[in-house]
């Protein structure tokens, strides 16, 4: 996988992690109180799907553009189309809305959001497209150390996004276990979502059962498969982890991974799953 996501723009993993973040950002909405969005890996926040990259490869041929007919879409996934045609309409028809911005574009006005990225060009393109929105802060930074050098929030209540490039990572990402473990320490009343690979089932076993040892007490999993993932050609899954689920964000998840499972796969074997990895009360 290419490490710029202006090559996976708007791809079937993309439509899964952002119709079940609009899920998330709906949960926290449910109380009047302000909350923070933070992400960890923010990316450009808006991508060219007529761009030459994203038509290198043409991933978004397998994913939003296989959502044209939406009639009984699930709620989430029709907040999420909402998003993303708003950003149509306020810029180019072939726009496709990262995380950062369908978050921002959802947010209330006393809500808040802080943006990190590495990249010096992400940084700049996140800066120019949320410039004038007072409620966003970007910063220039590794997420291993900027994630908790910025948790707790002063709201004390948020969610953040970890979505790493995952070309660094290796075997069961220990990386991103030692960064889930640490930030839930600092800030344990948090609600994160770490999106994940499928390639092979192997990895992930062992990256379930590192989090199931780490001791954090609410653990959901969430898996949507294009394919069986024993298939050895590339990317046959994709998924998300929450850590600290929001009541009923399992079932709603359920009904989102069913829908869009129908959807974006024709292959016989293609399936959907969530799963709770520890559930402590």
């Amino acid at each position: 996988m290419n490490y710029r996501h202006h090559f996976h723009a708007g791809n079937f993993a993309d439509v899964m992690k952002h119709s079940l973040l609009m899920g998330l950002l709906a949960a926290l909405q449910k109380k009047d109180t302000p909350f923070c969005y933070l992400d960890t890996h923010a990316g450009a926040g808006v991508y060219d799907l007529h761009g030459t990259q994203a038509q290198k490869t043409g991933e978004y041929l397998q994913g939003i553009e296989r959502l044209d007919d939406h009639r009984g879409a699930p709620p989430w996934v029709a907040s999420y189309l909402q998003g993303v045609l708003a950003r149509q309409a306020s810029g180019a028809r072939s726009d496709y809305p990262g995380s950062p911005w369908l978050a921002v574009h959802a947010l209330r006005p006393q809500d808040r959001a802080i943006l990190i990225d590495v990249q010096h060009a992400e940084v700049a393109s996140l800066r120019h497209h949320f410039k004038n929105d007072a409620r966003v802060a970007v910063h220039q930074r590794n997420a291993y150390e900027g994630l908790t050098a910025l948790i707790p929030p002063k709201e004390k209540r948020g969610l953040a996004l970890i979505d790493p490039p995952y070309e660094i990572e290796r075997d069961n990402y220990p990386q991103i276990t030692k960064l889930i473990t640490a930030a839930h320490a600092k800030w344990p009343t948090g609600v994160y979502a770490i999106w994940f690979p499928i390639k092979q089932r192997a990895p992930i076993v062992r990256f379930y059962r590192e989090l199931m040892n780490s001791g954090i007490p609410k653990l959901l999993t969430c898996e949507l498969l294009m394919q069986p993932d024993d298939n050895a050609l590339g990317l046959n899954g994709s998924g998300l982890l929450v850590v600290n689920p929001p009541w009923g964000f399992d079932t709603g998840a359920r009904e989102t991974l069913r829908w869009l499972n129908d959807r974006l796969s024709d292959h016989p074997q293609r399936s959907w799953n969530t799963r709770w990895l520890a559930n402590i009360e």
